[in-house]
């Protein structure tokens, strides 16, 4: 079945049902993978306590087509890109938690979960992607303040969280006062010759580390504690967090050369 072969105007104007949801052939199968899950959890969240199979979806939708009296080979191939389609818009779904099986049915269904209704709720699926980011393990002092705050959808404070971290972080390990914070604090620790300074590795590298702390800070967090700042996109926030994650492994490293460790 070649990927190239396209629909006539007749094919892609079949209207086919998906879990209630009426849409044409055309659009079914010009869908992405995650424009497939929306259109799934749509039709999903107008009866949220109904479960659904990919079997029947199928079903259904093929039936459309027969019943606009496609026979033969095509009729086999556009049940192949039903079935791409459902097979795209249950795994994007299921991947994010979006949707959740039914436990002891004999035929596998599945409703939509509660992250799922709040997806359909929102029309993006923008904090579910950024969230997945941040699956893997991050920093201890990130899990306290930073990752709660980003999974309540606390963007600018979660960031807020994450960078204070860091500042906290290295004012421990360079042993200073109070007196030092923001970007100054980042200069003197990371220095050439500062307390938190790897002193064997190259001067430019030095400096380079040096950078990385003075520009978190001073993108980052310094504007968040001056004003307010929002970030809207909760990608962005995502990589902020990932940053801060970084930057606190070079601190513990620091620390460890500092104690002979």
């Amino acid at each position: 079945m070649a990927e190239s072969d396209t629909l006539s105007q007749q094919e892609r104007d079949i209207r086919v049902p998906v879990a209630g949801e009426g849409l044409s052939l055309g659009a079914l199968v010009d869908a992405s993978g995650s424009q497939a899950g929306l259109i799934l959890l749509t039709a999903l969240a107008k009866d949220p306590g109904t479960a659904k199979s990919s079997h029947n979806i199928v079903t259904h939708a093929w039936a459309s087509v027969i019943g606009a009296g496609i026979r033969g080979p095509r009729a086999k191939e556009l049940q192949y890109r039903i079935r791409r389609f459902v097979a795209d818009a249950f795994g994007w779904a299921f991947a994010r938690g979006l949707i959740g099986p039914v436990d002891g049915h004999p035929a596998q269904e599945w409703l939509i979960t509660t992250e799922g209704l709040a997806v359909v709720a929102s029309g993006s699926s923008a904090h579910i992607d950024a969230s997945l980011r941040l699956h893997a393990e991050l920093h201890l002092k990130l899990n306290q303040t930073a990752r709660p705050n980003f999974e309540r959808g606390a963007y600018a404070i979660a960031v807020f969280a994450a960078t204070h971290e860091v500042e906290v972080a290295v004012r421990e390990a360079a042993a200073f006062g109070h007196e030092k914070y923001g970007v100054q604090l980042m200069r003197d620790a990371f220095k050439v010759g500062g307390p938190l300074a790897a002193a064997d590795d190259p001067t430019s590298e030095q400096e380079g580390v040096m950078s990385l702390f003075v520009g978190m800070m001073g993108a980052m967090k310094n504007p968040s504690s001056h004003r307010v700042v929002e970030f809207e996109s909760p990608i962005e926030a995502a990589n902020v967090l990932h940053l801060a994650d970084t930057l606190l492994r070079i601190v513990d490293r620091a620390a460890m050369r500092r104690s002979g460790g």
